[in-house]
């Protein structure tokens, strides 16, 4: 069984040197396999490294474009007339779309930028009762936990829509 193997092999590289037009059977070519094997593995490396940078748990351009999305969303639901809390649906929009767009989760970018825009509008719609006495530490720790829930359900949600627009039937 080992010797099948090693004519397989064999055979895989008469083929792979046929085609770079390297003649297998001389000693010459054996010295060009070696450096062609050698360039190969110095791509292959390369490779790995940039493909293990890519795929970091956190980034500061997915943070923005996630503070983005979800301005962008609090400011179509702050349109909204006479109707309280809309800012925080349209965090929840702003996450949706995010997670329609984006190509890769980014749960912990946008969690963070619901949680603290959402915070920062509770805190900032209501100003004059914070200069009234209310607890301004707790009111920025309730709305902060419900911008940080409604983007996740945000983001889930639109990539589930993502992923089913894209999947083969």
């Amino acid at each position: 069984m080992a010797e099948r193997t090693e004519e397989r092999t064999r055979d895989a590289d008469a083929k792979s040197g046929s085609d770079l037009g390297v003649d297998v059977g001389t000693t010459e070519s054996v010295e060009t396999d070696v450096a062609v094997g050698e360039s190969r593995g110095a791509e292959s490396s390369v490779t790995e490294t940039s493909t293990t940078d890519s795929g970091s748990y956190f980034s500061l351009r997915a943070l923005l474009f996630a503070f983005g999305a979800v301005g962008g969303g609090m400011v179509i639901g702050g349109l909204i007339p006479l109707v309280p809390f809309t800012e925080l649906v349209g965090i929840l929009l702003g996450g949706f779309v995010y997670g329609l767009l984006a190509s890769e989760r980014r749960y912990a970018e946008l969690g963070l930028a619901g949680g603290v825009s959402g915070g920062a509008t509770a805190v900032l719609s209501l100003l004059p009762q914070l200069a009234a006495g209310l607890s301004g530490t707790r009111l920025f720790a309730i709305a902060g936990g419900v911008g940080l829930v409604l983007a996740l359900v945000g983001h889930y949600f639109g990539r589930d829509l993502r992923s089913g627009l894209t999947k083969d039937l």
